[in-house]
This record gives structure tokens, sequence and C-alpha cells, in this order.
């Protein structure tokens, strides 16, 4: 089911010389990295580490690797261009290429005009075939480019759906290939079309109406909640591809302009628990956009986006309300 790519990353390993090589995988990998070292390691000369913490994206790129290895390779991620990783870290992208013949004509009713057709990574060699399926049944079909975070045409990452936007007035609808809700849920809420989901692992097809309903009540809740606070925690990632620090010195003084007060706080991982030394009505989150919409619930105070600081000020109406993301250069 996997391509982890083993010669172009050992041809690598041995072009740098490299000793001992970090590994470094997604959760839904990880089972399989006992196998990759022991391959990677029976084909070069060097000795693999492998690392255990969470890994979210190519945006978080273990930056103490440097510590105990000579290289790290990244697999299951593409690179994030605009990010500038660095020459000893390897992004491998492992592609999946699944049988999704009898999910495509489930999707077809859901579907409206022109369709927008995007994926990740792992499904981007399926997007020809996919196009190829959607125009013998009628349906023109478009696949966009995004910016300097983007490497695939039509790849949407969970901070960055750029993709969509060479589409807008073209599409009436979007068809996303993958697992998961929260990029084509982005997709929704930018867009307000119908987003179709077909998912390869599931063996499902869903449509995304319900959900970006539900999640907008969600967030202009939170949004009403924060409307009264005073005392403003701006949270910042450490992590190389989240970090937004510019941003948050921005929303300080913002909130100061508004008669709020603002501490920004630094951190690697987002947890509420490393939040109770700190009084705060309201958290921010200028980090992966995913945190508020996906960990909402554990905070005890509102965990706002830079989009809905600006609504909580009056600088942006709710009509203009968006995802947060993180854009390339």
């Amino acid at each position: 089911m996997y391509d982890f790519r083993l010669d172009e990353v050992t041809e690598w390993i041995a072009g740098k010389g490299a000793r001992t090589i970090a590994l470094q995988m997604p959760e839904g990998l990880k089972s399989h990295g006992q196998e990759l070292a022991k391959e990677i390691e029976r084909r070069t000369s060097g000795r693999c580490v492998l690392i255990a913490d969470p890994c979210y994206g190519a945006c978080d790129v273990d930056r103490r690797f440097s510590d105990y290895a000579d290289v790290l390779v990244q697999f299951g991620h593409a690179d994030i261009p605009s990010m500038q990783a660095g020459p000893d870290v390897l992004f491998v992208e492992v592609f999946m290429d699944m049988d999704i013949s009898e999910l495509l004509p489930r999707a077809l009713p859901l579907l409206k005009g022109t369709v927008g057709v995007l994926t990740t990574v792992q499904h981007v060699k399926m997007l020809p075939s996919v196009v190829k399926w959607l125009e013998a049944n009628h349906h023109r079909a478009l696949v966009g480019k995004g910016d300097s975070r983007i490497v695939f045409e039509g790849q949407v990452l969970g901070c960055n759906i750029s993709a969509v936007e060479p589409l807008k007035g073209l599409a009436d609808s979007f068809l996303y290939i993958g697992s998961g809700d929260f990029h084509p849920l982005s997709v929704a809420i930018e867009t307000s079309l119908p987003v179709v989901v077909v998912d390869p692992l599931m063996q499902e097809v869903r449509e995304l109406g319900e959900l970006r309903e539900r999640i907008l009540r969600q967030r202009h809740g939170a949004i009403v909640r924060a409307s009264q606070a005073e005392r403003f925690v701006v949270l910042v990632s450490t992590k190389a591809g989240q970090n937004r620090m510019e941003m948050a010195w921005s929303l300080r003084h913002l909130l100061e302009e508004h008669n709020r007060s603002a501490d920004i706080v630094a951190l690697e991982e987002f947890h509420p628990d490393r939040l109770l030394p700190f009084d705060a009505d309201a958290y921010v989150s200028t980090a992966c956009p995913r945190i508020a919409i996906d960990d909402y619930l554990r905070y005890p105070k509102p965990l706002l986006t830079p989009v809905e600081v600006e609504i909580v000020l009056g600088l942006r109406s709710w009509d203009d309300y968006r995802l947060d993301s993180i854009a390339g250069d």
C-alpha cells in the first residue's frame, strides 16, 4: 500500500556520507519505523534513530536532530519549499495508489457543475485518473496550484488551501480525495460551495454541509464568549514551520489598541495544562490552524484564531469569516 521510495532515500544518505540517520514520521506510519530503520541500515553504512515525538507535518521538523544525528529523513510529507528546512533534511512523500472505483459513482450525485479536485500529498498521483473519470461522466474538472508552501498541483495542507484560489469563480463544487475532514472543511468554509469527500481508507463518501454548519456555530460561540475578554494570551509555536512571532506581536499591538491586555507565550507542544500559570480570559493561537478547531473543547477559556480576534474587535464581520491559514511567501 505504501511506497517509501527507499532506493532514493538510501542514495541520498550515501551521498551525504551520513553515519547516523534520524527517522521522523506521522503517527499513521510509525508502526513501519522499525522495519524501515532495519532496511536503511542494511542498505547503508549508517545507523538509525527513530523519533517518537508527534510529527504533524513538514512544518514540524525536529529542530534538535543535529544534536544526535547527521541527517533527518521525514516520511509522509512533501517539503514546504518556503520553509527552507536545510540541506540535511529529506522529505519523502509516501504515495498511496488506492482503488476508489466503487466510491466515485457514489460521489457523482453530490457534485455540481465544474468540479475542483483536491487531495493531500499521499494521493496526488491519483488526480489524473480522477479528472479523467469526472470528464467521462460529464463534469468539467479543474486542478489548481497553490502558493510557495505547496509542491504538487491539487495538493492542500491543514494550514494552506491556496490550491483553491485559482479555481474561485470557476468551480461549482469540490471533490476531495483523502481521509479526515479538516482539509476539506477549510474549503467548504472558504468557498461556501458543496465539498464531497471520497475517503479511500474508510471507504466512505460524505458531503460536508452539515459539518460546516456545526463548526461555524462552534466558532461563533467561541467569538461570543471572548467578546467581553479583557486579558488575552497570544500563543506562539516554536516549531519552525508554524512559528508566526511577527503576527503574534501584531495581534498584541492590535489588542492593546482596543484596550485589551495581551501577553505572548511561546511553547512547542500546545496543551491546556501548560497555560494554567498564566492569567487569561481568552487565548489566541498563531500556530497550526487545526488547534483552535480540533482542540477547542480541551481549553477552559475561548481559544481563538487570528481571524476571530479581528471579529471580536469589530475589524472584520462574521460574514467574512474564514479559517486561519499559513500562507507561503
